[in-house]
């Protein structure tokens, strides 16, 4: 599976579709779904996040690297140095452990809530 995810108090929320359903792009498969367009779906499964903008909460996004044959998932630091968040991620994405990099990306620092 790939696609966007949030964290937020230990759960995760997020949306995803399987690999063999979306075209692979310069050897990398990707979702469609962008974090403000999903937002308002999202919100609805907490009543807290009426109180945040999408950014405000750590969130980041699973993509799958054709070429290496392994999944990537790219987030802030909370996220990339928590045992707890990546143990989340693989779970709910269905994924391998051993095949699996967390790749830290500027793009989804955050100066609101924290993991």
């Amino acid at each position: 599976m790939v696609g966007v995810f949030w964290i937020y108090k230990q759960e995760i929320y997020l949306k995803c579709i399987s690999i063999d359903t979306v075209k692979v792009i310069n050897n990398f498969i990707d979702s469609d779904f962008a974090h403000y367009q999903i937002w308002d779906e999202i919100s609805l499964q907490n009543k807290d996040f009426y109180l945040y903008e999408y950014e405000d909460i750590p969130r980041g996004r699973v993509i799958y690297d054709v070429e290496n044959l392994r999944y990537i998932v790219y987030s802030n630091d909370n996220i990339i140095n928590s045992s707890e968040a990546k143990k989340l991620i693989i779970e709910a994405f269905n994924l391998n452990e051993s095949n699996v990099l967390f790749q830290y990306d500027m793009h989804y620092k955050i100066f609101q809530a924290k993991y």
